[in-house]
């Protein structure tokens, strides 16, 4: 688990392995989650890319720092050769159990997946589309081998592991076998993408970054016009808020205003503002 602070401001979390020691791995993910809430880090980027799993366990509980009530995930369902039939032991659910709420971020997330993100890494990002908490971002999507495996010895001291169990959703419904975590933000595969890409240019991080900085509401229809304050009210509510400028990602100095044109202001929450 490695994690920073990007450029434009978002945090940047990439998890390579869910196969490490679990501890270690939630002290360095707890470390992080924390930093960016104290630093109030308008979004967080997800690295899954290169992750080729391990704990489907540690894989949900790390996404469920992300979420603010227990979520049921998924289940296993197992061929029963008496029956002839799968069948699911509710005792085997999968659910993500979020931590105390000083650790937990509700900003907005995005999590980048490609054909090396496999098995757990699914599940994680999986887990992270329900309700749509995050936006997936990649050129394909990830393996599609998500189940659980077993190990078994063969002769010659040979060890072969295939899948015993078949991963379902929440209502029971084949979720990644064959077809994986399909991108909601779907890069291009083009001649341009491929010659940034030739010259160390990440284009799926810089789409994800994007993606994050665009209005959360672009596109949706309002309910109905907007309503003006009276005097009274607005003249409250300048006094006693901070200024929209005094929140913006940007600084402007004073000559910056002496010239005509227009000066952008961007201002991400994380947490419900009154401003």
């Amino acid at each position: 688990v490695e994690y920073d602070v990007l450029p434009s401001g978002y945090g940047y979390l990439k998890v390579t392995s869910f196969a490490d020691n679990d501890v270690l791995s939630i002290q360095v993910w707890e470390r992080a989650i924390e930093y960016f809430n104290e630093n109030e880090v308008p979004g967080v980027i997800i690295d899954m890319r290169v992750n080729g799993g391990g704990s489907g366990w540690l894989a949900d509980q790390m996404a469920a720092y992300f979420f603010e009530e227990e979520v049921v995930t998924g289940n296993t369902a197992r061929y029963s050769k008496d029956t002839g039939e799968f069948y699911m032991d509710p005792g085997d659910e999968a659910r993500m159990i979020p931590p105390r709420p000083a650790l937990q971020y509700h900003g907005p997330v995005a999590v980048l997946v490609g054909p090396a993100c496999a098995s757990a890494c699914e599940f994680f990002s999986y887990a992270m589309t329900i309700n749509e908490r995050a936006i997936v971002v990649g050129q394909y999507p990830s393996d599609g081998a998500g189940g659980s495996v077993e190990q078994f010895l063969m002769p010659e001291g040979i060890y072969t592991q295939i899948t015993i169990g078949r991963a379902v959703d929440a209502e029971g419904n084949i979720h990644l076998e064959g077809k994986g975590v399909v991108p909601t933000v779907k890069v291009p595969v083009t001649a341009e993408t491929l010659q940034k890409q030739a010259n160390g240019e990440d284009v799926i991080l810089e789409a994800a970054e994007k993606a994050l900085s665009e209005p959360q509401g672009a596109g949706v229809e309002p309910s109905g016009p907007p309503t003006m304050a009276s005097a009274a009210e607005a003249s409250k509510a300048l006094s006693t808020s901070d200024q929209l400028e005094a929140k913006a990602r940007e600084q402007y100095a004073p000559a910056d205003f002496a010239q005509p044109g227009t000066l952008v202001y961007t201002v991400q929450l994380n947490q419900p503002d009154e401003t």
